[in-house]
């Protein structure tokens, strides 16, 4: 059996860190469920289809369900968060029997996490061919930093079962036939800091993109604000990482001073998803016209709660194009999502370009003004005729205005 030497003297034996170590767990968790489920209520409303973002971040929810699952129902119902001579006796074998599991779950919540926002950048800047080589960078530095933590965490003693087996009260393994070569301490750090550092990362990759979004200063600045709330995350890891270089691993009490360790890493990974689902109200259209694309926006939900009424815009597709509007004396470029072809017409005249693009089924309600205004201008049968949807608008507008660009020889039209 384990042997423990004697408690120190005057140590309380009947305090506990269980109320708090639930209640931090189920709260935080709770919270990150509620804001995954407003941001699939939001894509709801505003009648989009969920894209690999949104699916990523539930998968990562289910991690760190299990997470909590296994810290409150199984580890601290075997003494985890009592003082060790308080606990039951195979409290030491089943933290870390409680601890393999955990840091598994742990590691493939937060991969998920990253993963997820990384779907958004590219669901909101993919578009743009600079971008991507950036983003699949990205995607591979947290893949190769997920699976190397993984295969550390389950191969760090041969056999595996070791890991836990070693601290059995009645048949404890020999010290001969297993071996154990990973120094927690070292592997606790080596875990934390490339986690902060793809969090600065990913914080730090739409910076460009919005600075060279055509709004005003204060705009950007608010914008970036908002992303900047992904900051609490890396925040949160400092303050684990501090509590890693405290731990006195050589203290007997392993499961009253790792309690507090466990605790912030479930804080951590909700407090995550909750900044992957930060509500975004104000600025949310300046970086889409999807009105769910901000990080991820839960603007129809306030527009819902606020003021009693939410907008609809159409089914679309998750497959980002370029939507650009060139109008005289200057060009405004929307990125969006649409579905059907990428039609752009370049008109030259006087020196002036005009242009139509993206005629596609999922139009939002800002480009359909464009084609009301041209509608009342050129014919009042076209106001008529897209009364009957959508589709048949924009297939009668593109057939018109490219039969004009044939009978035009100054007018260019081409396809994408």
């Amino acid at each position: 059996m384990v042997s423990l030497s004697d408690p120190p003297p005057g140590l309380d034996l009947t305090e506990t860190k269980v109320p708090a170590l639930v209640s931090v767990f189920v709260i935080i968790w709770v919270l990150g469920t509620i804001t995954v489920l407003l941001r699939l209520l939001a894509r709801r409303i505003s009648r989009n289809y969920l894209w690999w973002d949104d699916w990523i971040i539930v998968a990562s929810l289910l991690w760190s369900g299990g997470f909590m699952f296994v810290v409150t129902c199984y580890m601290v119902k075997h003494g985890f968060g009592l003082h060790i001579w308080a606990a039951p006796a195979d409290a030491i074998r089943s933290y870390f029997l409680g601890l393999f599991v955990a840091e598994i779950l742990y590691t493939l919540s937060l991969v998920f996490i990253k993963w997820s926002i990384l779907a958004f950048y590219w669901r909101i800047f993919g578009a743009g061919r600079r971008i991507r080589p950036l983003l699949w960078t990205m995607f591979a530095v947290v893949c190769s930093w997920g699976i190397a933590v993984l295969l550390i965490t389950i191969f760090q003693c041969l056999p595996v079962d070791a890991f836990w087996r070693r601290f059995d009260p009645i048949r404890p393994l020999e010290a001969t036939s297993y071996a154990c070569n990973v120094n927690q301490t070292h592997f606790f750090v080596g875990n934390a800091i490339p986690n902060m550092i793809t969090d600065v990362l990913l914080l730090m990759t739409p910076i460009p993109l919005i600075w060279k979004l055509s709004l005003h200063r204060e705009q950007k600045l608010a914008i970036l604000s908002i992303f900047a709330i992904g900051a609490f995350v890396t925040a949160v890891s400092v303050v684990r990482l501090y509590i890693l270089f405290n731990l006195a691993l050589s203290d007997p009490d392993t499961t009253w001073y790792f309690s507090d360790q466990v605790m912030w890493t479930g804080v951590e990974v909700n407090v995550a998803t909750i900044c992957g689902n930060v509500v975004c109200s104000q600025f949310g259209d300046e970086l889409t016209d999807a009105p769910s694309a901000c990080l991820p926006s839960l603007k129809p939900i306030l527009n819902l709660v606020v003021h009693g009424t939410f907008s609809h815009t159409s089914k679309s597709t998750s497959v980002p194009v370029d939507r650009t509007l060139v109008t005289v004396g200057g060009t405004s470029r929307e990125r969006g999502r649409g579905q059907g072809s990428d039609l752009r017409l370049h008109t030259r005249s006087h020196g002036t370009k005009s242009a139509f693009s993206n005629v596609s089924r999922g139009i939002h309600a800002d480009a359909r003004q464009h084609f009301w205004a041209l509608a009342d201008s050129e014919s009042h049968t076209w106001r008529d005729m897209a009364r009957h949807g959508e589709t048949r608008m924009m297939n009668v507008l593109a057939t018109t205005t490219l039969e004009r660009a044939a009978d035009a020889p100054s007018v260019q039209a081409t396809v994408v």
